[in-house]
């Protein structure tokens, strides 16, 4: 569903990891993912080129401070009014509402700017030509087997 699932998660998952280690309780761990992984619902998954370099390495790396500031908000008592429980249940029916274009299919969001399409049609192209490439190659030791067997 969307870099709510990947990064958000991560997020929450850093935010309770956090929370604990700076001698956080169980409540104040679980409010911490909690208010970090809301904060990510609805965040789309549109990876230029099909390929996690952009947006998706940056993304990860902003939200792990998002990890940190829920962990340091719980651990200073701030709460999240929406309970943990009912967050994921959010996530999962917001993931399955988004259109399949923004979820990890490179058909939506950053991946259609233009500058996203041109990385696309370079990243294919590129493709295409090792494939060609690679094909030449197998041919060409395919014929050198043959007039090694026949000579």
């Amino acid at each position: 569903g969307g870099c709510q699932n990947e990064v958000g998660v991560a997020a929450s998952m850093g935010a309770a990891a956090a929370c604990y280690m700076m001698g956080g309780t169980t409540r104040q761990c679980i409010h911490a993912a909690a208010l970090a992984l809301k904060n990510t619902l609805g965040l789309v998954c549109d990876p230029v080129g099909g390929l996690v370099e952009v947006p998706c390495v940056k993304r990860n790396s902003f939200f792990a401070v998002h990890g940190l500031t829920g962990a340091q908000l719980a651990l200073a008592g701030v709460e999240s009014f929406i309970p943990m429980d009912e967050i994921v249940d959010a996530m999962v029916r917001i993931g399955r509402a988004l259109p399949r274009g923004l979820k990890e299919t490179a058909e939506g969001g950053l991946a259609m700017t233009p500058t996203g399409c041109s990385v696309a049609d370079r990243l294919k192209t590129e493709a295409n030509q090792r494939r060609a490439e690679k094909a030449e190659e197998r041919e060409r030791v395919a014929r050198e087997r043959k007039a090694k067997a026949e000579g």
